[in-house]
């Protein structure tokens, strides 16, 4: 552990100098350098393994954990890649960089300073059942900001940043979800402005069902009884969701559709939060 603390350090202190004078012009670096990860044997084969689950907002990562520990701090070498299956085949969709940091350490203001880090404390298991902020160990904060005031400072950690440089993210190129994903891994195009609850309520035909049913009985495990009503309102939703798209298949999603999206969505969870105690209701918030 104390080797891993000071390799963080050095990991830490040794960013890239180099500066971007625009978001494009760091995206079409990190392209160029990952384009080669389209096919994720290549990746494998570069020494990235598979880490958690499938997130519906960030799809699977990939980490190098050479590249996280090497001293070294470049955006054309991510320590993560972010994969999505679409009809069969892997997708690389974006990338994430991370900086083990020591006790009352900040990330690095990098590539420019309105970059938001997230930080990991836990470990793998309560990373992939516990969203992002429903625990003291996972916080988030833009480096430009002071970094680091709203997260846990007196334990070693992970800061990561993702650049969703091969899948546009409606909500900005560098925040931790992307809501364009459930449309990605259904073919669809992600309407303009659309509420986030449309993707969330698409996200169930892709593994979010699954992944919300986990998140939440790891928050209350709850009786039997409470535990068919999360099921069958998982699977009405999920029957929503099916019948909204089978209105206009293959046409662009309409207002109408996606006004049905988002109540299938708001539906689903009054269902849920009937069977949830205060405490898990809170712990589960960031999902809704």
């Amino acid at each position: 552990m104390t080797t891993l603390i000071l390799l963080g350090a050095l990991a830490a202190a040794a960013a890239d100098p180099r500066t971007y004078r625009s978001a494009q012009e760091f995206a079409d670096a990190v392209r160029a350098a990952t384009a080669r990860y389209q096919d994720r044997t290549a990746a494998i084969a570069e020494g990235y393994r598979l880490i958690g689950r499938d997130f519906p907002g960030m799809g699977e990562h990939w980490i190098n954990i050479g590249l996280v520990f090497d001293g070294r701090h470049e955006p054309t070498r991510p320590e993560f890649l972010s994969y999505v299956t679409v009809a069969g085949v892997p997708r690389l969709v974006g990338v994430a960089y991370a900086v083990p940091l020591l006790p009352g350490e900040s990330p690095p203001a990098w590539p420019w300073a309105d970059v938001t880090w997230h930080d990991h404390a836990r470990s793998v298991e309560e990373e992939t059942l516990l969203p992002h902020g429903a625990s003291s160990g996972h916080g988030m904060h833009p480096v430009g900001h002071g970094g680091g005031h709203d997260t846990p400072v007196g334990e070693p950690r992970l800061a990561m940043a993702h650049a969703w440089v091969w899948l546009p993210n409606p909500a900005g190129a560098f925040e931790a979800d992307n809501w364009a994903l459930p449309y990605f891994r259904l073919g669809l195009a992600p309407p303009e402005g659309a509420p986030v609850a449309c993707a969330k309520a698409l996200s169930l035909l892709s593994g979010g069902a699954e992944y919300l049913g986990d998140v939440i009985r790891a928050a209350d495990h709850g009786s039997r009884s409470e535990q068919e009503v999360r099921r069958r309102a998982l699977a009405r939703a999920r029957r929503s969701v099916l019948t909204i798209l089978a209105q206009r298949p293959g046409a662009p999603l309409d207002a109408f559709q996606l006004a049905g999206l988002a109540d299938a969505w708001k539906g689903l969870w009054r269902e849920l939060e009937r069977t949830l105690a205060v405490p898990a209701r809170a712990r589960v918030e960031p999902l809704r």
